[in-house]
Parts: structure tokens; C-alpha cells; sequence
């Protein structure tokens, strides 16, 4: 009986501590999906593009 209470009272810990981590997890994503972190991140993609373009199109400097 108290082998039975014992893995009941671990698996509502564990049960628990994942719950715990998980809700954190939820609550650090939102604080990262703001609007204006969202904005910035698409800004940044824009940016790296047009750098990707711009180095693609570049001519090649030959060196002497």
C-alpha cells in the first residue's frame, strides 16, 4: 500500500514539475512574440535579403 502511495505522490510531482516547465516555456514564447519583436524579426529577414540580393549582383574586384 504505501509502495502504491509513494509512486501516486512521485507521479504528481513529475506531473507537476512538467507543468511548471511547460507554463514557463508558454510564458517566456509570449513575451517573444510581441508585435514589435514579430516587426523586427521581419525586418531583419527583409535586410539579410537584400544583402544576400546585393552581394549576389556585385561585381568581382580583381586584385593585381
Amino acid at each position: 500500500m504505501l509502495l502504491r502511495f509513494r509512486w501516486f505522490i512521485m507521479g504528481v510531482a513529475a506531473s507537476l514539475g512538467v507543468v511548471s516547465y511547460l507554463a514557463n516555456k508558454l510564458r517566456k514564447a509570449r513575451e517573444r512574440m510581441t508585435p514589435r519583436n514579430l516587426a523586427n524579426t521581419g525586418m531583419r529577414g527583409v535586410a539579410d535579403l537584400i544583402d544576400s540580393a546585393a552581394d549576389t549582383v556585385r561585381p568581382e574586384v580583381k586584385q593585381r
